[in-house]
């Protein structure tokens, strides 16, 4: 039989909670000073005078540091054994308005470990069924059965990929926990495709292709390619506009592989890629530089320091675009770039546009949060490049200026840091077919 009655506060021996660390406890020691406690804490009679705290590690907290003599509790009987007092503070707990969405899974699961050590596992799906299934506790905690799998489901990912701890929310963390699993199916099939032995024309002509792909430093990697060997380069370097950040605030999971670099030490970090640049470029040669606007001035003034011409287009996306701050700034549908000169070469497509029409990568196929669609890579390589051309891309994000290349008879190769973009790089290599690789559905898609 459950008591409600009044104890002293010293008598209730705490023990260990499932929760250890109460936040804005000096807020309810001052409500208790004023108000008293309102909600009663179940505790269990140990029939010696004192009692075990069952719910309510907070409220004790703070009505022994203001100094509370006495406390309403719920007195549940001494014969409650172990299991039914652990899930007893479980119960209590998982209503809390304050719980996290990680402690609020942990805890989800862990009654449903309890309620199944307790009663056992239901085994049958009959209704009379003796045991407990995940549908019953469920049903006890007012969620769907859909809801406590997730919640298990989390709960249990969290310990394979503790980042998933840092999701500001359960919809952000299923999210995150769907990418995750996909780079880790990437990654396994990327190993056993580069394992593979290439037995066929097609084996090899991937393989070779991924092979153009290099996880390495640009500024290590840089350092093996001869003085004035390139033809063409796609310069797209980090922007320096904490992108991680702003992608996670859009909700868009991304993980943590996109390397930025630092705004304090960005000028000297442009200064040294593009003098780089330079010095692999042929005497005849153009650099497409995609960059934030905020840095067209200083990329602007690097390239009058090392005597490169250039000029400006745009990447234009369509009607719809982005913004992070609606209320300062118009969406944004295009992004800069610059097309930069070495000596005296000629465009290709001579009189073409310096606007590219084209759709950007939908959400669903990217490989690389700044990922560019084929197509346009492609005719961008068509209106610089003439056959045979040489082609550096020194961070290769997605990879696709090799892919685009390919279906040009090009080479292109290149670097970067995140293996888990090569390995997307190599499935999606393995997927298609050298010379025919694309990300648009329809032709009609492009341009638009």
């Amino acid at each position: 039989m459950i008591i409600l009655k009044e104890v002293p506060t010293a008598s209730i021996i705490v023990g260990t909670r499932f929760r250890e660390v109460y936040d804005d406890i000096d807020v309810l020691i001052e409500s208790m000073k004023k108000e008293g406690v309102i909600q009663p804490l179940a505790v269990c009679d140990n029939e010696d005078g004192t009692y075990t705290l069952l719910a309510g590690g907070r409220r004790i907290t703070a009505a022994l540091k203001a100094n509370i003599e006495s406390l309403p509790v719920r007195c549940y009987p001494s014969t409650l054994n172990d299991l039914e007092r652990r899930s007893i503070e479980l119960m209590e707990n998982v209503c809390r308005k304050d719980l996290d969405w990680l402690e609020a899974a942990k805890l989800k699961k862990e009654i449903h470990l309890l309620q199944t050590q307790i009663y056992g596992e239901k085994t049958s799906t009959n209704a009379d069924a003796s045991g407990v299934s995940k549908r019953d506790t469920a049903s006890l905690l007012g969620i769907s059965h859909a809801s406590l799998i997730q919640d298990m489901q989390l709960a249990d990912a969290v310990k394979l990929f503790p980042e998933l701890a840092k999701a500001k929310n359960k919809s952000d963390a299923t999210k995150m926990l769907g990418k995750l699993q996909e780079e880790m199916v990437r990654s396994e099939l990327a190993a056993r495709i580069e394992a593979k032995t290439s037995t066929t024309p097609l084996d090899k002509l991937h393989q070779n292709l991924i092979n153009q792909y290099l996880v390495n430093d640009f500024f290590e990697g840089v350092k093996q390619v001869p003085t004035g060997s390139i033809d063409f380069i796609e310069l797209d370097p980090p922007y320096a506009i904490d992108l991680n950040s702003q992608k996670r605030d859009m909700k868009l999971g991304y993980t943590d592989n996109y390397n930025e670099v630092d705004v304090t030490t960005y000028d000297q970090f442009l200064i040294n890629t593009l003098t780089e640049c330079k010095r692999v470029m042929t005497s005849a040669s153009w650099m497409v530089i995609w960059h934030a606007k905020q840095w067209r001035w200083t990329i602007q003034s690097i390239l009058a320091s090392l005597e490169l011409e250039f000029d400006e287009g745009l990447w234009y996306k369509g009607p719809v675009g982005q913004t992070n701050t609606p209320a300062l700034h118009l969406a944004s549908s295009f992004e800069p770039f610059m097309y930069v000169r070495k000596g005296s070469p000629s465009i290709i497509r001579q009189g073409r546009s310096n606007v590219f029409h084209y759709k950007p990568v939908f959400g669903g196929n990217k490989i690389h949060p700044t990922e560019r669609p084929i197509e346009m890579i492609q005719d961008m390589i068509q209106t610089f490049c003439w056959e045979g051309a040489r082609i550096l891309v020194p961070f290769l994000g997605s990879g696709n200026t090799i892919l685009a290349a390919s279906n040009l008879g090009m080479i292109a190769f290149g670097f970067d840091l995140g293996q888990t973009y090569k390995d997307a790089f190599t499935v999606r290599v393995a997927e298609g077919r050298p010379g025919a690789y694309r990300l648009y559905k329809e032709v009609t898609d492009v341009p638009f």
